[in-house]
């Protein structure tokens, strides 16, 4: 999996992640089979030609404290390495809200061609500014539209039972900073 990845644009992890605070170089993204990509083996990679990393997975974005006035994180050593421009997180995040945001902010980037910064913004307000409501209205429309094939029937049921569940369809559940502040974008 690691050779393939210098082949690659754009990096989307989807799973968990770990800071390791006094040995930065063991923080890193858990993969299938108990694998875990960590920062030591990103830094051993040349990745000139990607574009975005989007770190979807929790406490990536935090780097060691053993140098306080050097910054070593999985953001860093992306960007040592060559990439472009990351989007990781600063704690543990919710993995409902995060599909919420990192859904819109895709959207934001590739369909409306806002700049990486500025899609990544666009969608921390949507998922912290709309209610229950608008959203449930947008994932339908996503469901039932030409991009129906990326949910399965599973999925638009766990999402339809997330916002459904909130008392008020009215209501902004997701207005909480924990919701959508915890992701950042680092590059260029």
């Amino acid at each position: 999996m690691r050779d393939a990845l210098p082949h690659y644009a754009v990096w989307h992890f989807s799973c968990h992640g770990s800071a390791n605070f006094a040995d930065p170089l063991h923080s890193g993204l858990a993969l299938a089979n108990t694998d875990v990509l960590t920062l030591r083996d990103i830094l051993a990679l040349r990745l000139s030609g990607v574009r975005l990393a989007v770190l979807s997975a929790c406490e990536t974005g935090l780097p060691g404290t053993d140098l306080p006035d050097e910054v070593v994180s999985l953001p860093a050593g992306l960007l040592q390495a060559g990439v472009a421009g990351v989007v990781a997180s600063l704690w543990s995040v919710s993995d409902f809200s995060t599909m919420l945001l990192l859904t819109r902010f895709h959207d934001f980037w590739r369909i409306e061609g806002l700049a990486i910064n500025q899609a990544l913004r666009r969608a921390q307000q949507w998922v912290r500014d709309t209610t229950n409501r608008e959203k449930l209205v947008y994932f339908q429309d996503i469901i039932g539209g030409a991009r129906a094939s990326v949910v399965s029937p599973e999925g638009a049921r766990s999402l339809y039972g997330e916002l459904d569940d909130y008392d008020e369809p009215d209501r902004r559940s997701f207005a909480h900073p924990y919701h959508w502040a915890a992701f950042s974008y680092v590059g260029v």
